[in-house]
């Protein structure tokens, strides 16, 4: 922790940094972890009366554990979030029971085209029987396998691996999702820390010319409306304070709720405004999508599901060949000692072949509604194409505005300053009215804000192209299989 202590002497003073410090005011910075908060003090009275302040001031924000922030705040960057977001995703967590829950039938539909063997133990007693013996116990093993069921069992088989692929596909997307979503809601937690900072920038620049109006007020020198004026400004600002706070504590328990952490848990975030600028290209990024977007590999695993149920429901059309074995042992007695008169064994082997011929023409509707499924998965298709391109367009056009509204409101941001600058030297000396003051701070606050808005929306809308394109996913797949 630092604290530092600066007393403005007219135009003199060394230590300004910025055009916003003031002459004849005490300034009390305190700096942690890379953030600073100002404050304003006024004193009156005598220089012994000042001394004494500012060293009750210095002693108790410079002891250990009298100013430090809340226990349990955590200092987290972009990638800390990415990982753990993905880590603890129960969205994530579905869609990968779901894949496995697949890859169970796939298996059981493999199993399908394999022979099965059966085992049977029965007891028949028979009283009023002539020609059988009364009591009659058997056994026996059969082995049954299917060789033809309309290419059924083999379409069933591909069709459980296209859905398969399909839970693979969605983990893709989720992933894709989750991954933006961390960033949104990191750079909105950024945007609001610099809101709310400039927020409150102003809020001491509208406490500083509300004293200044006092003094010129009992001197004589302005109206009781200018004073006035200041006051309703300087409780604007306080309002527009409250509200970049409330937004920013939005923000950290959306990005809680991303991390699955208690949404209450308080939260720091690295500052990673990038250095370098990535290079977008339209028709790269459209190619991306169309190739990458997990959501466009679900409609292709859509359309081949349905065409597996096409074969599937035109299988009863044909008959089902099967051939099996078996082996039955008969007695007179439980333990099958003894059965006379009659053979002890019977052995078999059949072939069958069933053939439906009439069904009232179910099979041919449950075709004919198999075939439009189809149909309807192929346009569905064409409307996911277009839907991902449009995101495309959206996302790149939103990044190109962001990032020329940045160069402008650089510039803007150098004449906000520039002209609040000369406006408080004019009230100052009393060539200027608290009217064209208070103006001139709402130009620079508004400036400020544009600035941020422009920046964190320009990344924001760089990390939606990357959406669109279908590349995070691909960055990140790799590490949650791990």
């Amino acid at each position: 922790m630092v604290s530092k202590i600066f007393k403005m002497q007219g135009h003199d003073c060394k230590n300004r940094e910025s055009k916003n410090y003031l002459p004849n005011k005490v300034y009390y910075q305190h700096q942690h972890l890379g953030i600073k908060k100002m404050k304003v003090i006024h004193f009156t009275g005598s220089k012994k009366h000042v001394a004494a302040v500012l060293w009750f001031v210095l002693f108790f924000t410079s002891r250990p554990g009298l100013c430090e922030e809340t226990p349990g705040a955590e200092l987290i960057d972009l990638e800390g979030c990415i990982t753990i977001a993905l880590q603890k995703s129960p969205e994530l967590a579905l869609a990968r029971a779901v894949g496995e829950q697949k890859d169970a039938l796939v298996w059981s539909s493999r199993k399908d085209l394999l022979p099965t063997l059966s085992a049977h133990y029965t007891y028949t007693h028979q009283p009023d029987s002539v020609y059988y013996p009364q009591n009659e116990s058997g056994y026996g093993v059969t082995a049954q396998q299917t060789l033809f069921n309309g290419k059924a069992l083999v379409a069933k088989v591909k069709q459980a691996k296209a859905e398969h692929t399909s839970s693979q596909h969605e983990i893709s997307r989720i992933i894709n999702e989750t991954v933006y979503q961390v960033y949104a809601a990191y750079f909105e937690v950024l945007r609001g820390q610099k809101l709310e900072g400039e927020a409150r920038q102003s809020v001491m620049r509208l406490e500083s010319h509300l004293q200044d109006s006092r003094d010129f007020l009992d001197a004589g020198l302005i109206a009781l409306n200018e004073l006035l004026q200041s006051e309703v400004e300087l409780a604007q600002g306080e309002q527009n304070l409250l509200n970049a706070e409330n937004r920013t504590a939005m923000a950290k328990a959306e990005l809680n709720t991303l991390l699955q952490r208690r949404i209450d848990l308080p939260i720091e975030i690295v500052d990673c405004c990038f250095d370098t600028e990535k290079k977008f290209v339209w028709e790269d990024i459209v190619d991306s999508a169309l190739q990458n977007r997990p959501e466009m590999h679900l409609a292709e695993m859509a359309v081949e599901v349905a065409e597996h149920d096409v074969t599937i429901r035109k299988a009863p059309f044909l008959p089902i060949v099967t051939v099996s074995a078996s082996y039955d042992k008969v007695g007179e007695e439980t333990d099958l000692s003894d059965y006379p008169n009659w053979p002890e064994e019977e052995k078999n082997v059949t072939a069958t072949a069933v053939w439906k011929l009439w069904t009232w023409q179910k099979s041919k509707n449950e075709s004919i509604a198999a075939q439009k499924a189809v149909s309807a998965a192929q346009k569905a298709m064409d409307q996911i194409a277009d839907t991902i391109i449009l995101e495309a367009r959206v996302a790149y056009l939103q990044m190109l505005e962001a990032g020329k509204k940045i160069a402008v409101s650089e510039k803007v941001i150098e004449h906000a300053r520039e002209n609040y600058r000369i406006n408080e030297a004019r009230y100052q000396s009393q060539v200027a009215t608290s009217t064209e003051v208070l103006d001139a701070q709402t130009l620079l606050a508004q400036a400020m804000r544009n600035y941020y808005d422009s920046l964190y929306s320009y990344w924001m809308s760089q990390a939606a192209v990357e959406r669109a394109a279908g590349k995070f996913y691909q960055h990140h797949v790799t590490e949650t299989m791990e």
